[in-house]
Formats: C-alpha cells, structure tokens, sequence
C-alpha cells in the first residue's frame, strides 16, 4: 500500500525561501553592475606619434642579418616612468603579436627567433622593453568619483607607454639605442557607451604597433641592418 501523499512531500515555510531569493537577485544585480562597467568605458590612443602609415621593407637585394628580439614588459607606478619598476609576463604575448606582424610585413631580417639560447648565432639583437607606466593614485580618484555618482560624472585614466631599443651587432657591441612614448585614455562613464566597441586592448594594440613601425623605420633609416 503506498505512503500517504502528505508523507512524501516535505513543505518549506514561505519565509525560508526568502534569503535564497535575495541572494539570487544579488548575484543577479552584481553581474548586471559588472556588465555594465565594463562596457561603459572607450579607450582612445593619444598619438603622441605620428602615424607611421607606410609598410616599412628591406630592399630585396640587401644583405639582410638574422636576429634576436628580447621581448621585456614593465610596469611602472611612478608618475613619470623613471623608477626601476616591476617585470611582468602578461603583455608579452600580445607585445610578440605585434612585434611578428611588423617583421613579417616589413621582412627586415633573414630569419629571427625570440629564443634567447638562440642570440649567439644571429648577427643583431635587439632589445625591447615595453613599459606602462602612470599615477595609480590618480586612477583611483578618477573611478571613485566615477562610480560613486553611478557613472553619471565621466572620469579619465592614462596608460602611458615608453618603449625603449637597444641594437647590438654581431659582437655585441651597443650599435643604438632608441625610446618612443605613446600612451592610451580611457574614459569611464554611461555617456560612453555608444562607443565601448573601442576597447582597451585594440587601442594598446594600435600604440605599439605603430610605436614598432617606428622603431624599424628609424634602424632602417640609420643604416644599421646592413
């Protein structure tokens, strides 16, 4: 003979139900609030530089040298970028992304590796340090204020980037050095989203690229690959 129906149903008074509701929508408004953070804000180069528009190219003919490129990121809390900073290992692969591309389309060298037991046998190496540098301070306040008006007040953050090239020959000897400085704003408020499509990362990627085209362009004007 089966349980009566009462025997297996257990009921849940109405008022235990409630926490677990409030926890739900919580977790519910934090992740809209995050959504929305993170799309109400537009990142824009601040083209210090001039655009380097042109495909930078080895002549055809030229005795091109093979290479070594040490890749090294840098992070930098100082205001003006001086201080000996932080190593980090998180923009590399992007930095490399874009340090191929500009090789691979300007064909500078005969071969190259980003393999450091490798820089023995290649006639260059070239150094290149990418560094973020900024107030954090500064950044802060900026996204305080920001946030604490629900993003009605637009607030501003600069990502500052120097980049600095050491060019040594086959014999190690330091043939040049060169430091370009480039940077990124990003604008955080609701008025900004209409244009979150412009993200961070494509307007980093915007600045080195063209901070690397101009590097090679200057080695190549000062005749050091020859």
């Amino acid at each position: 003979m089966s349980p009566p129906i009462n025997d297996r149903i257990t009921l849940v008074p109405v008022q235990d139900l409630l926490p677990a509701k409030r926890n739900t929508i919580g977790r519910v408004a934090w992740i809209v609030l995050l959504a929305f953070i993170t799309t109400a804000c537009a990142s824009f180069p601040d083209n210090r530089l001039p655009k380097v528009e042109e495909t930078l190219t080895q002549a055809q003919g030229s005795n091109k040298p093979s290479a070594y490129l040490a890749l090294r990121c840098m992070v930098d809390l100082s205001e003006g970028g001086e201080q000996p900073g932080v190593e980090t290992v998180g923009p590399l692969p992007m930095l490399r992304q874009v340090v191929e591309k500009v090789v691979a389309e300007s064909a500078l060298f005969r071969s190259y590796t980003f393999d450091s037991f490798q820089a023995k046998n290649t006639d260059r190496v070239l150094q290149i340090e990418m560094r973020n540098y900024g107030s954090l301070g500064k950044a802060i306040g900026a996204g305080l204020l920001t946030g604490l008006t629900l993003f009605l007040i637009p607030s501003a953050a600069t990502d500052n980037y120097k980049l600095t090239a050491k060019l040594f020959d086959r014999n190690g000897q330091l043939q040049k050095t060169y430091s370009y400085d480039d940077g990124i704003t990003t604008w955080f408020g609701i008025w900004l989203l209409p244009m979150a499509g412009n993200t961070p990362q494509s307007a980093v990627l915007s600045v080195w690229e063209n901070m690397i085209r101009t590097l090679f362009r200057d080695v190549l004007k000062d005749n050091l690959l020859s």
